[in-house]
């Protein structure tokens, strides 16, 4: 059996494959929590396909993928912020217009570049095998930072995720903690990028919290559980590419959503969402 495990941690791509899926795992985890709490799922979407411009920019110019696609998708989330805190516009329009556009605006800049280097294909449909050293630092200081928001800010952004006129009244300021949650989200979409690509990023943010509601019925557990199913799914869809031969980012999201299945299984006589939470009336 410990052949099985140390045989595909001999190839130091795969060491950095491990380290930065589950980085990228734990991120996602800590982080979705919060997105399903404030119904976000789908901004994950918007701001991976939103990052398109900032990868094609990075390419034509010949700068680090990541760092380029980071600045713009950090960019396009104050942006969305913006427009939802200054506008009658919903969030969910903003983001289908701000990131239809921002896709246009990426196809466009790959059509007047010379070619389309397997780089970009990584971040488009992911390759976790691909991650660099450079690319597995900028991850981990990624990880890091958000991370440490999260901790620090811990209680203010739940209170303001559950209910945002509670946390206005009590003195809380919720425009500022709304655009620190976007700029958090757009972190950990571009830290996401690399190992499982435009396409499935949504999944890393969504499925683990998603899981781990089915099972809990406390917040900090919740979190807890989301970052062990997230790094259960990331190190055995690993391993399971390794083997079977086949996409390691689309693998890992299948293995999650395998685990979302038995955790719905198991957990399909739980009580409602909110009282799950432990945030109902019953306080």
């Amino acid at each position: 059996m410990w052949q099985y495990i140390l045989e595909p941690l001999a190839y130091a791509h795969m060491q950095r494959a491990l380290a930065g899926s589950v980085a990228v795992g734990v991120l996602c985890a800590v982080l979705g929590t919060f997105v399903i709490l404030k119904n976000l799922a789908f901004i994950g979407e918007g701001l991976a396909h939103g990052s398109l411009p900032g990868l094609a920019i990075g390419y034509a110019l010949g700068y680090n993928l990541t760092l380029s696609a980071g600045l713009f998708t950090l960019g396009l989330a104050l942006v969305i912020g913006y427009v939802t805190e200054k506008s009658r516009v919903a969030l969910d329009t903003a983001i289908g217009i701000l990131f239809s556009a921002s896709m246009a605006l990426g196809i466009v800049i790959i059509s007047l570049a010379r070619g389309f280097t397997p780089d970009l294909n990584a971040f488009l449909f992911g390759n976790v095998l691909a991650i660099g050293p450079a690319d597995l630092w900028l991850i981990l200081a990624i990880s890091v930072v958000v991370l440490s928001c999260v901790a620090l800010l811990f209680q203010p952004l739940v209170a303001f995720c559950f209910d945002r006129e509670l946390a206005v009244v009590s003195g809380l300021p919720a425009a500022r903690l709304y655009y620190l949650l976007l700029a958090m989200i757009a972190a950990a979409v571009v830290a996401s990028l690399q190992a499982v690509g435009i396409v499935l990023v949504t999944a890393f943010l969504v499925i683990p919290p998603a899981a781990a509601f089915q099972l809990t019925n406390r917040f900090r557990p919740l979190i807890a559980l989301a970052v062990l199913l997230s790094t259960v799914g990331s190190v055995a869809g690993l391993f399971l590419s390794y083997y079977l031969n086949i996409a390691s980012g689309a693998t890992i999201v299948l293995t999650q959503a395998l685990l979302f299945v038995l955790c719905a299984l198991l957990g399909r006589h739980r009580p409602p969402l909110v009282r799950s939470l432990g945030l109902g009336h019953s306080h």
